[in-house]
């Protein structure tokens, strides 16, 4: 019995050969949440493979290199037995650079695999007839004609591509060296020109817009500070009316973790370094080899802080997994604080939602309004039920 629909995975920015994960827990990631899962699926006809594999240039002799080369050769087995069509993108130059040149051997297979590579943006045709545009990322200039591609609407049965677009164009991540001309795409018109899902890669966030533009996100955490699911596309789409589809994430359940630690100037002020160390010591006993922690350290101008600062430095800074943040507070920064907070206080029945509005602009009568008028107008008595009154909050 023919089926009537396709199932297709999309993984992307995995990497390979980021500082802070080493090449065999990628490895055991990637095996445990990606291909064992896969392996799983009944039934699977495309694998999109959507840019930055690898972090950057590696050399064949290294541990990274070898990781590549086994998630290819997996890829390519994992088609072989289901009989799935490979398409992998070019990423970012400077991650894949020129070495998606050395897995150009499994396109020309004796094992009738449908592998294929992409370095330019191309029209192609899978499954017979589906019309697929290929968007690898690409300098500006070679995509000066780029617009045409999308002038008629649902010419496309899917997008797929790597890159950046209008609304994430501002986005900044620590690991993304941004050419300044590379090209933006305009994200309605990506959405305009498929009748099916837009799927692509680049941004480390997972994220969708309008269930129809989706970023796979990266398959593990890449960046300190990041908020974000990871993992990799479930993509199922229906033959007959490619117009119906639905695509979900898998979530990498062992992905990176990230923690921050933040030491405040009056706990540095208030507990002995014993004490902030064994606080320390037991939130970066839970985070696992490769996970990240960032430790916010502020201290004021005195002698004491600044010796805490040093231990607390000599005692983490040999963490690779550790990012040390430190700033000193000054006595006129603290008193700008005070200020603000005072003020916080005083207006803080403003944003009291169980109080009625009359009391809130009662309080703010006595307390900003009274004050300021002259002393002849602080005989005229105005009370809370005459804002009642005014408001309604009361019968007359």
């Amino acid at each position: 019995m023919s089926r009537n629909y396709k199932i297709c995975v999309a993984l992307a920015d995995i990497h390979i050969g980021v500082k802070h994960i080493t090449a065999q827990n990628i490895k055991e990631q990637l095996k445990k949440n990606f291909f064992n899962v896969v392996e799983k699926f009944p039934v699977l006809d495309g694998i999109f493979i959507l840019g930055d594999t690898l972090h950057s240039p590696i050399s064949l002799n290294s541990d990274y290199s070898s990781v590549y080369m086994w998630f290819a050769n997996k890829i390519y087995k994992l088609a072989r037995k289901k009989g799935a069509t490979v398409v992998w993108i070019l990423g970012t130059r400077a991650h894949d650079g020129q070495q998606l040149d050395n897995i150009k051997g499994f396109v020309d297979n004796d094992d009738n695999v449908d592998f294929r590579i992409y370095e330019t943006v191309e029209e192609i045709t899978l499954w017979d007839d589906y019309k697929v545009l290929v968007l690898p990322d690409v300098k500006f200039k070679q995509l000066e004609d780029v617009d045409k591609l999308f002038d008629e609407p649902n010419k496309y049965d899917m997008i797929l591509g790597h890159g950046l677009i209008d609304q994430m164009q501002y986005f900044m991540q620590e690991s993304e060296n941004m050419p300044t001309k590379t090209y933006v795409y305009d994200v309605q018109k990506l959405m305009n020109a498929s009748k099916g899902p837009v799927l692509f890669g680049h941004i480390h966030k997972h994220m969708r817009i309008r269930n129809k533009f989706y970023y796979a996100g990266p398959f593990t955490l890449l960046e300190r500070g990041t908020q974000t699911t990871t993992g990799f596309l479930v993509v199922g789409i229906y033959d007959k009316d490619r117009t119906k589809y639905k695509v979900e994430q898998y979530v990498n359940p062992d992905s990176v973790k990230y923690y921050e630690i933040v030491v405040s100037k009056e706990i540095m002020d208030q507990y002995p370094i014993d004490d902030i160390v064994s606080g320390i010591d037991e939130i970066v006993s839970e985070a696992q080899v490769n996970d990240l922690i960032t430790l916010r350290i502020t201290r004021g101008d005195e002698t004491e802080s600044a010796d805490k600062v040093l231990i607390l430095e000599n005692r983490y800074r040999r963490d690779r997994r550790i990012s040390i943040v430190k700033k000193i507070k000054s006595k006129k920064e603290e008193e700008n604080e005070r200020i603000q907070q005072d003020k916080k206080n005083k207006y803080e029945y403003l944003m009291d939602q169980n109080q009625p509005m009359s009391s809130i602009l009662y309080n703010y009568y006595l307390s900003d309004v009274q004050p300021t008028l002259p002393q002849k107008q602080h005989a005229i008595s105005i009370s809370l039920e005459d804002f009642q009154r005014a408001l309604g909050e009361t019968e007359v």
